[in-house]
């Protein structure tokens, strides 16, 4: 009797071993991560953008906010809110923690209507600057399905009525661009993209939105002429300050990180930086 129950205790270990090897190989992608936000979608976008969605999309990589893959021909970006952290865990659920279920469902519900929020924000405003094709933030009556392909190379018909994403172009990170630059010493090429980023910054704050991740390593893509920011989950407007404020403070807040970069990686390029606050503040 012993040794059969160790050899039921020893089946469990290898299969929630084996369930966590193939949780990593996929670095966490599952379909039931992604289901669909709950309010109603619309399927109002571009012939390109629905060209793009019948191409098949390989994986990508993972954020706080979402899982993204990106297409066969390399041209677009399709990411996928991460709705399950938005969920309510079952251990929450089973025990007698009401006023902590509570609480925690209260600051689920805060955190996904400040994501569908930008999203809305970066799609209806921002869109150039973003470089977004199309939105899907809730459910709609599509029956047809966007295929994609995990990091372990499992295959995924998912049912684009039933799925909440964005579509980007994709463009190259503009740090990636920028530290080149700066390494083989072309002054007027990382000036240039310094300046790109400032642009699009400006444009944004220009229209009193303000930006809630002050990271600028990972969230601008560069084309080679115009940047674009690329990580839409994270804009909002304060109704507690005026526009002027508002648009300073946007400013600030994207700018105050690439001081303190540039001040230990490029003191030379600061005085560029310093110029644009000087026009804009």
């Amino acid at each position: 009797m012993m040794r059969r129950i160790l050899l039921l205790l020893a089946l469990v270990l290898v299969c929630v071993e084996v369930g966590q090897g193939l949780h990593a190989l996929k670095s966490g992608f599952s379909s039931r991560r992604i289901q669909s936000l709950s309010n109603p979608a619309s399927e109002e976008w571009s012939e390109e953008a629905d060209q793009a969605l019948q191409q098949t999309f390989r994986y990508l990589g993972r954020g706080r906010q979402c899982f993204a893959f990106t297409s066969e021909d390399g041209k677009y970006v399709l990411k996928f809110p991460r709705t399950d952290i938005y969920k309510t865990p079952f251990w929450a659920k089973a025990l007698p923690v009401r006023a902590y279920r509570e609480k925690l469902e209260a600051e689920h519900k805060i955190r996904e209507q400040f994501i569908l929020t930008s999203f809305q924000i970066a799609f209806q405003e921002l869109k150039e600057q973003t470089a977004l094709l199309a939105i899907h933030l809730g459910q709609s009556s599509s029956n047809r399905f966007l295929t994609v392909i995990d990091s372990a190379g499992c295959k995924h018909r998912l049912p684009l009525g039933a799925t909440s994403f964005v579509l980007q172009h994709k463009h190259p990170l503009l740090m990636k661009a920028f530290s080149e630059a700066l390494t083989r010493g072309d002054e007027h090429e990382a000036k240039n993209i310094l300046n790109a980023l400032f642009a699009v910054i400006d444009e944004r704050a220009s229209l009193g939105i303000l930006n809630r991740d002050r990271s600028f390593l990972k969230n601008y893509g560069y084309d080679g002429t115009r940047a674009y920011q690329i990580d839409v989950g994270s804009f909002f407007k304060s109704a507690d300050l005026p526009f002027e404020r508002a648009r300073e403070k946007s400013i600030r807040d994207s700018t105050d990180p690439v001081d303190e970069w540039l001040t230990q990686n490029a003191p030379e390029m600061l005085p560029d930086l310093h110029t644009f606050l000087f026009k804009k503040l």
